[in-house]
């Protein structure tokens, strides 16, 4: 029964003022903190972590990576386990004539120090979509889907980069061939039952199918396996659309968002599909384990409490709050439509 795993919804506050407060991205969660970024809509490049159980919050400070002018940030946030410290690997891509420029320049961030600190290390030649592409942390380290550009043809091939926060270093991992030459706006990293996972779409909006694949023995190139091929717009599913594939419930459950903003527990096996009652956004959905902690219980600062009324509404919650709170509904969309524009632009302009 998939109701039985979800408890009561309740209502707690985040760390971020104005629109942002009702749609930011979160970037990754780790130990009960969570990484949260205000790049949707209205980005001023703010990072928080946040531990939500005990109400306290870290705002990242400013780096040198500000001054770059046109650039695209690509972030990273996990838990190095030989240090005990929570750590944020950030990316920043500077725009060029012919698209962003490789390789990156690379900051980490480390709790323990409470400062950035630029990287001087090896850094691939690879490019990372960071508005449609998630992390997958696995193994105490945070993967991302990537392409580079080879030859003289300069023909795309896509990979997996990989940073592991206990080294703070970069690797690479090989994609399945057949996934290799795919449009890298089609692919996306993700963690499934704790192994490395690729999600691949036929196509990044409106997706009729997505194909689940998963490296069966972590490092091991030649253990990927397609588990799962799921129908985006099947016929006999009440004719509604799928929009994005979140994550795995249990071994057989398969956690969906709907075009229409409903999340649904689907079953690819006998396709049953059971709407869950919680609404939101096509993209406003993060799906991930909390455990409770007391990490940051020292750092950063104490948020306000969120008062409730006995109705599961804020208090001081207005109309024109509520108003605010529609805009990212009617906006998201068209964002997202027109950044995946974007960079297909910018992939064309490198023949890719």
């Amino acid at each position: 029964d998939v109701l039985a795993g979800i408890e009561t919804e309740f209502k707690i506050g985040a760390p971020f003022n104005g629109i942002v407060r009702y749609y930011y991205r979160i970037v990754g969660l780790c130990n009960g903190v969570l990484c949260l970024s205000d790049d949707l809509f209205v980005s001023k490049n703010l990072l928080v972590l946040w531990n939500p159980m005990i109400g306290r919050s870290i705002t990242l400070p400013m780096s040198s990576l500000e001054n770059l002018g046109n650039y695209m940030l690509v972030c990273g946030f996990g838990y190095a386990i030989k240090t005990r410290d929570y750590k944020v690997v950030r990316m920043a891509y500077a725009r060029g004539d012919g698209g962003y420029l490789v390789p990156p320049k690379v900051e980490v961030y480390a709790v323990s120090s409470g400062i950035w600190k630029e990287f001087d290390g090896f850094i691939p030649d690879n490019g990372v979509i960071e508005y449609f592409w998630t992390q997958a942390v696995v193994c105490g380290k945070v993967h991302w889907t990537a392409y580079k550009i080879t030859g003289e043809e300069r023909r795309v091939e896509n990979l997996i980069m990989v940073f592991d926060l206990n080294d703070e270093i970069f690797q690479e991992l090989s994609l399945p061939e057949i996934l290799v030459n795919e449009p890298p706006t089609n692919l996306t990293a993700a963690e499934c039952r704790e192994s490395l996972a690729v999600y691949q779409y036929n196509t990044r909006i409106w997706s009729s199918s997505c194909s689940i694949w998963v490296m069966k023995q972590y490092g091991d190139t030649e253990s990927w396996s397609m588990e799962y091929n799921v129908a985006l717009n099947h016929q006999q599913l009440d004719h509604q659309r799928f929009g994005m594939i979140l994550g795995f419930h249990n071994d057989t459950e398969i956690l969906l968002t709907e075009i229409s903003g409903m999340l649904t527990s689907y079953n690819p096996e006998t396709q049953e599909k059971l709407h869950l009652n919680i609404l939101g956004t096509r993209y406003s959905f993060y799906f991930g384990t909390y455990k409770e902690s007391l990490a940051l219980l020292d750092k950063g600062e104490l948020l306000p409490p969120l008062y409730l009324s006995s109705d599961g509404t804020d208090d001081n919650e207005d109309e024109e709050n509520n108003a605010d709170k529609m805009e990212p509904k009617r906006n998201e969309l068209m964002v997202h439509f027109l950044k995946h524009q974007e960079v297909i632009a910018l992939l064309r302009a490198r023949n890719i």
